[in-house]
């Protein structure tokens, strides 16, 4: 538990709005004579004492208060509470947003549910890049060609048929099961990889691996759009991306290990076995989402606008086809065409890669105030150009593209991917979810073979890349000028055959 003492010396006001029952950060019950305790809020214990010490001539209160509480958030509670600390000692309790919170109070639940989803991307990032940051080395011990490489990191996307074949039973069973269910199949085959014989055999398990992987991406994507209010939603999607790059830069942190010997890359596919205890016991303290269980209490229809689901079929397919090879092959051009070792593309992907949650949340931020389609339109844009400019450049010119490009892309499809959950009906969000996700693949298949094909005939990967730099150019248009805006809009308005949320606390919604 959490002991804080406050004392505060406001007008008589102010004091009358601390004596009363808070309805801002949570909504309180009075229990006694200045004691409260929770109605609802996010914390797992909660109680508050307040009393007035002593009135001034000048008419100024001197109000005293003592929380007791602990935050229902697993995990990350000792720095959710850093900023918690601060709202709980404001005298304002007007009802109101901050940038770390919405102006809704968060259920209890919902505080849970986010803290896990959060753990598991954390999982997901890294199981998503280590066989795009370990195949160099894979490939030198199995003496293999960069167009072999290509043709392995393509064949991983055939993959998502695993993942496609299942993720369709979220809408049926729920959220929580295939969470954990694809969570634990992705590090069991990524494990695997670390005995594989050659390409092939790694490929397969990787395939296995990622293709688990992307469902795991796709429904903590949907778990946070249902579950968190829509005036934060980008912010919190911002939050995940963030974890799911700390995953990813997990792998970064021990790539230096594949320099000690030539099969020394095999303990980075090691290591997530060490995740299967904290998955157990996500499994045990997480909920299931609010509208999900809403949704399967009124049988409510899945009936899916088919203009919406194309127009985001097209914009996932040509986004990948250049992307995915622009980000899973550079390695191999800072391996081979910029002669950096293990160690030092460790350092490049760090250096470049740390600042990224800044521009995460200033996109996930500016997107809920002012709209997804420019945050997102044109982060894509600029962001593919950059890509494409540092696989012609060397030195400070290498450092400064890469680094915009990181920035830009990680903040725009982060901005980006609710658009997926969002546009969709609550019993349809997981299957539709499913087939983007092999149209998506669809794409980087294409864009790799055509790649890794070009890049043996050109001698360089940045010449093979013009030809596909068109892909998420297109995206960006579509993006600006085809798709809806739904910042801070109401799940429920965006798909009026959802049922209204009978729990939800302060009763947001469009009009």
């Amino acid at each position: 538990m959490t002991k804080l003492h406050v004392q505060h010396v406001v007008d008589r006001a102010a004091a009358d709005a601390i004596l009363a029952p808070r309805i801002d950060l949570l909504v309180e019950d009075r229990t006694g004579d200045g004691r409260f305790s929770q109605s609802t809020g996010p914390f797992e214990r909660y109680e508050r004492q307040v009393r007035e010490i002593q009135s001034y001539d000048n008419g100024l209160v001197n109000v005293a208060e003592t929380y007791d509480y602990r935050l229902a958030v697993p995990l990350w509670r000792p720095l959710v509470n850093l900023v918690m600390r601060r709202g709980l000692q404001d005298p304002n309790r007007t009802p109101r947003g901050r940038w770390w919170w919405p102006e809704e109070v968060v259920s209890q639940r919902s505080a849970t549910l986010v803290s896990v989803i959060a753990l598991l991307s954390v999982f997901a990032g890294y199981l998503g890049v280590v066989i795009s940051q370990t195949i160099t080395f894979a490939a030198e011990e199995f003496q293999a060609s960069d167009r072999s490489q290509a043709w392995t990191l393509a064949g991983l996307r055939f993959g998502v048929f695993a993942s496609l074949i299942l993720i369709g039973r979220a809408d049926r069973i729920g959220r929580k099961p295939l969470l954990i269910g694809f969570t634990a199949a992705s590090i069991v085959f990524t494990a695997a990889g670390a005995f594989s014989t050659g390409l092939i055999s790694l490929g397969i398990a990787q395939a296995l691996a990622r293709g688990f992987d992307t469902g795991l991406l796709t429904l903590l994507t949907l778990a946070v759009t249902e579950e968190v209010p829509a005036k934060i939603r980008a912010v919190v999607l911002g939050i995940m991306t963030m974890c799911t790059g700390l995953g990813a830069g997990m792998v970064v942190w021990v790539l230096p290990l594949a320099d000690l010997d030539v099969r020394a890359w095999r303990i980075i596919y090691l290591v997530p076995l060490v995740f299967l205890p904290v998955v157990l016991w996500c499994w045990r303290i997480m909920p299931e989402t609010r509208r999900f269980d809403r949704a399967a209490e009124t049988e409510a229809s899945g009936v899916v606008n088919r203009k919406r689901f194309v127009m985001l079929a097209v914009g996932a397919f040509a986004a990948t086809l250049f992307l995915s090879p622009a980000s899973q092959l550079q390695n191999e051009y800072l391996r081979d065409e910029q002669g950096f070792d293990a160690g030092q593309i460790s350092i490049f992907r760090i250096l470049i890669g740390t600042p990224v949650g800044i521009p995460i949340l200033l996109a996930g931020f500016l997107a809920d105030r002012k709209g997804r389609k420019p945050v997102g339109g044109l982060g894509v844009a600029i962001g593919a150009v950059a890509s494409l400019l540092a696989y012609f450049s060397g030195g400070v010119q290498l450092w400064v593209s890469s680094a915009i490009s990181v920035w830009l892309l990680a903040a725009a499809f982060t901005v980006l991917r609710s658009y997926s959950t969002e546009l969709f009906p609550t019993r349809a969000r997981a299957r539709i979810g499913g087939w983007l996700d092999l149209i998506s693949v669809a794409g980087s298949f294409v864009g790799l073979v055509v790649v890794g094909y070009l890049a043996e005939v050109y001698g360089s990967l940045g010449p093979a890349l013009s030809v596909v730099v068109w892909g998420p150019l297109l995206t960006a248009g579509l993006v600006l000028f085809a798709y809806p805006e739904t910042a801070a809009r109401e799940l429920e308005t965006l798909n009026p055959s959802d049922p209204i949320l009978d729990d939800q606390p302060t009763g947001h919604r469009d009009p």
